[in-house]
């Protein structure tokens, strides 16, 4: 059944209106063409016998009064049987008619008002006796230069109009039938090219109600084809988020939980009383796990600004090189305490950079964070600063620890993605950092190291006005 507002109704309404229009104009175009070659055969079959009998009438009667040669041109000329030739005088009365009939008879007919004027005339008509259809061409006869009468050749056409209605009917029939073979073809296209869009629409359903694992159909390799692609690409890309936002639940509930239950635990035992170093001790614990939930708690607020977009950049001038350096001497105490070797370097004395501050060491922070926690005691970690690469400014961190497989790069910088459960920390750090990267119009680079380890490269734009 076609619902009138359907897309398989409005293709085939689509098609179905285009070969009908096609359909009535060759038909229209043939009917005509068929028409004028039959009744003009007709017409310049009788105009090429007029023409014998004018000749013939300008070479040896041309001075007589067409009254008393009227019946001498008609007799002395050729007329065929089924032509009535008649002798037209100049107040348009028949003088002499090979029927015998009509003589006397005045014709006003347009090609005898034609003729009379000079010009051959044609005339198309139905006899006043039976309706006959009827042809007739009517030229002028001179008299030195003047129009003396017209001799006018009058023919049936019935037989003819029969042969060109036949062709009419034959006409109609096959265009009848070119209609039923193209709406045929219609349903069938119009099928086949709503079937991939009814396919897409029952996997949207399926993705309305969170079923994911349904996969998109490709027919052909055309634009419906690309749209089930993006459909497949798009249940896959919600189906890990989905994962990295149960990932993300069930970390940061690991991450809240283990410094609430030591602040917890802690909190009841100096409720109860201890020694002087148990309390310390405690204090001590309560501050730090404390200090730890106040970052988790800045890391989710960072993230909620930059889901809404609302992360603002706060720039100004300052020394980029001195930043760095200051940014590792604060690591320095937590890489000598692994036995880690942190090695800071810069090609430039002072880098004047335009940007925000704050933002850019949150940036080295987390990524500095993330090398540490995946470098090995006495391991190396490299923090670098050059200003002349590519005409921008690169910032590097590079470290030889266990680094990453080559799948989990292109994930690094989304959000909840942590690689291993194992890992400590929420696992919007990178992610977080990317953002402020890009918000300074740079972009962030993660290359896995063929000895081990990861390679971190930070690209910021490098304007006219910075200077090292």
């Amino acid at each position: 059944m076609f619902k009138s507002y359907s897309i398989k109704w409005k293709l085939t309404r689509t098609y179905m209106l285009i070969v009908s229009i096609i359909v009535v104009v060759f038909l229209a175009i043939f009917c005509y063409s068929i028409k004028s070659f039959y009744f003009g055969n007709v017409e310049r079959h009788l105009a090429d016998r007029l023409e014998l009998v004018v000749n013939t009438y300008d070479s040896y009667l041309g001075y007589s009064q067409i009254e008393s040669k009227a019946k001498f041109i008609l007799e002395s000329s050729s007329v065929p049987d089924y032509v009535d030739a008649q002798i037209i005088n100049t107040k348009g009365y028949i003088v002499e008619s090979t029927s015998r009939v009509a003589s006397g008879k005045k014709v006003s007919t347009s090609d005898v008002k034609s003729a009379l004027e000079g010009n051959i005339g044609i005339w198309h008509g139905l006899s006043h006796t039976d309706n006959e259809k009827l042809i007739a061409v009517s030229k002028p006869l001179y008299d030195e230069k003047h129009v003396s009468g017209i001799i006018r050749f009058v023919t049936s056409v019935e037989n003819v109009d029969k042969t060109v209605k036949s062709y009419y009917i034959i006409s109609i029939i096959i265009g009848v039938f070119s209609l039923g073979i193209a709406f045929v073809i219609s349903i069938f296209i119009a099928n086949k090219t709503v079937l991939p869009i009814y396919h897409l629409k029952t996997i949207a359903d399926h993705y309305a109600v969170g079923d994911f694992d349904k996969k998109a159909l490709k027919f052909d390799d055309d634009e419906l084809g690309e749209l089930s692609d993006t459909f497949n690409y798009m249940a896959n890309e919600i189906k890990t988020a989905d994962k990295l936002k149960n990932d993300f639940i069930s970390s940061i509930s690991h991450e809240i939980r283990t410094p609430l239950t030591s602040i917890l635990g802690w909190s009841e035992t100096l409720l109860q009383g201890g020694t002087e170093e148990e309390n310390r001790m405690g204090l001590e614990i309560i501050t730090r796990e404390s200090e730890r939930l106040t970052r988790l708690v800045e890391d989710l607020l960072d993230f909620s600004k930059l889901e809404a977009n609302r992360v603002k950049i706060e720039k100004d001038y300052f020394d980029l090189k001195l930043l760095v350096e200051k940014t590792g001497k604060q690591f320095y105490a937590i890489t000598n305490k692994k036995g880690i070797n942190l090695k800071v370097t810069s090609d430039v004395q002072k880098l004047l950079y335009y940007g925000d501050k704050d933002r850019i060491k949150q940036v080295l922070i987390n990524v500095m964070d993330n090398a540490i926690k995946h470098t090995f005691n006495d391991g190396n970690i490299t923090l670098s600063v050059n200003a002349f690469v590519d005409n921008k400014i690169l910032i590097t961190i590079e470290d030889d620890g266990e680094g990453i497989a080559d799948f989990h790069i292109g994930n690094v910088t989304k959000m909840f993605y942590k690689g291993s459960k194992n890992i400590t920390g929420s696992g919007i750090g990178l992610a977080i950092s990317n953002k402020i990267i890009e918000l300074h119009d740079g972009k962030m680079e993660f290359e896995a190291k063929k000895t081990g380890g990861m390679k971190v490269l930070i690209y910021l734009p490098r304007r006219s006005y910075e200077k090292s």
